[in-house]
Parts: C-alpha cells; structure tokens; sequence
C-alpha cells in the first residue's frame, strides 16, 4: 500500500494496453452514490477529447505514470459529470468541515491510498491535506524538479484529516441528494460545535449546510447562535421547514426568534405550525 498524492497524479501522462501515450490524467472522479471513497474513474485528456478510463482498467499506478489494460479506443467519451465528484474541481480550495477538528478548513491537496488485491488496483481517498504540504506541492509543481518539491514539502508539518472524518459541503440541493452527499457526521456533534461551524462559514455554504440538517439538530444548533445569524438562516429556507424547526424548539426561545423575524416571514411560520405549537 502506498500513498499518491492528487496534485502529482494530475497531469500524469496516460499509456494505453498498446503502450502507447494516450493522454494525461485531466481529472480524477469518484461517485459517491456507489462508493463515497473510492476512485471510480480517471477522465484522460486525449487527442480526441476527454474519455473516461474506469479504474478496474488501470493495471498500473506509480504516481509518475498511468498505465491501462486496454487500448484508448475502448474508453467511452466523457458525455457528462452529473454523478461524479471531481477531486480537483469540487475539493482543491474548497471549503470542507473537519467534523474531527470541530472547524472548517481549506483543502491544499488530497492524498490517494494506492492498494492492490487479487492483482487488481484500487485507488482510495486516504485523508485531505489542508496544512502546507500540499499548498507547496502545488505552488512549486512544474517549477522545480519533483524530489526537490517532494523533500521541501516533507519538511512541514502533516495537517491532514482523515477522509471519513469530512464532511463536503454542497451548495445545490438537487445536486447533493444526486451525490448522496448528507451530514451525518455533523449532526452528531454537540449543537454548539455545530453553530460555532455554521459561523465560519461563507453565507452560501452556511444556508446550504443548515437547510439540510435534521429539524431537531437545526434546532439545538439555532439556539446557541447570535440572533442576527439566527434571522439570516431561518429567512433563507422554506417556511415549511423553517416551522419544523421552531417547533422542535425551546418555546421561549422559539418566541424570541419569531419576534425577530420580519412580521411577514414570522406569519408564514406560524401558518405552517400545528395548531397546539402556535
């Protein structure tokens, strides 16, 4: 078992079951629906456009180079990524939660675990780089010579956590439930890491996150948060859900927020509430 990391395998030229180059590793994918942490594909940059190289046709990975079982040709056009993570497009610089942390963090790079079994190649994600590692990795990568890279970056500090410790954030709805993307980690936290983590997030990622927790979660989590935060988020989802979640909370509590509110939002609240609750 080995350790690649993200950052090198980007770019790293692809050899088809002929031995010929075929093309060179655009992006790496996994989809979540079927496996939340393992390399499903490798997308390959071709001469004839970006195709999909599944992962069980990988018979080899250093890290440098790619090689497959079979030729390029065998390998379906990339038509679209709806059902795919992309690791460099939807993680690199983003925004995760480290639910192990209890704090939000920024990914420099992520480490792939190369495992082999039965002669076949499986390619996991292992843990996210968020220290300056992978930040160095990638600032230096096609500027100096990769040992060179590889011995400076060994000098930091390891800051990473370990992938079944994050949580990603999505922001589109229909895009998370398609990714099965959910937030069951956080949800176990106590409701004042997860309202400290709500505060650290940008607005966007903040709603998105809290829209989708479990009523009596948003709820307890509500409740630690400054007032004026507690207005933005229950002003920004649906008065349906925004009524459960009241409901699931303290009622002096629940009171003080509805006062809050703008009159309009706080009618529409009480509309959506059982009758004995308002």
């Amino acid at each position: 078992m080995s350790d690649i990391a993200l950052s090198t395998l980007l770019g790293a030229p692809v050899y088809d079951g002929s031995g010929k180059l075929a093309g060179h590793v655009r992006e790496v994918a996994l989809t979540p629906r079927d496996d939340a942490g393992r390399i499903s594909d490798l997308i390959v940059k071709t001469s004839e456009g970006d195709r999909l190289l599944p992962a069980r046709a990988v018979s080899s990975v250093d890290g440098r180079t790619i090689k497959a079982k079979n030729n390029a040709g065998e390998w379906p056009p990339l038509v679209s990524s709806q059902g795919f993570l992309l690791l460099e497009r939807d993680l690199l610089d983003q925004q995760i939660i480290d639910v192990k942390g209890r704090k939000v963090v920024r990914v420099n790079d992520v480490d792939l675990r190369l495992e082999q079994s039965n002669g076949a190649w499986r390619l996991k994600i292992g843990q996210v780089d968020v220290g300056l590692r992978g930040a160095i990795r990638r600032l230096l990568k096609g500027l100096a010579p990769r040992p060179a890279v590889e011995a400076l970056a060994s000098r930091m500090p390891e800051r990473a956590i370990p992938w079944e410790a994050v949580d990603l954030i999505e922001t589109d709805p229909a895009r998370r439930v398609h990714l099965k993307l959910e937030y069951d980690r956080l949800s176990k936290l106590h409701p004042a890491d997860i309202a400290d983590i709500l505060e650290e997030l940008a607005p966007a990622e903040r709603e998105a996150v809290f829209e989708s927790l479990d009523e009596e979660v948003a709820a307890e989590a509500l409740e630690e948060i400054n007032p004026k935060l507690q207005v933005e988020l229950m002003s920004s989802i649906d008065s349906d859900k925004a009524a459960d979640i009241v409901e699931e909370m303290n009622p002096d509590a629940a009171a003080d927020l509805l006062g809050d509110l703008p009159v309009e939002t706080s009618e529409e609240i009480l509309e959506e509430m059982e009758p004995e609750e308002r």
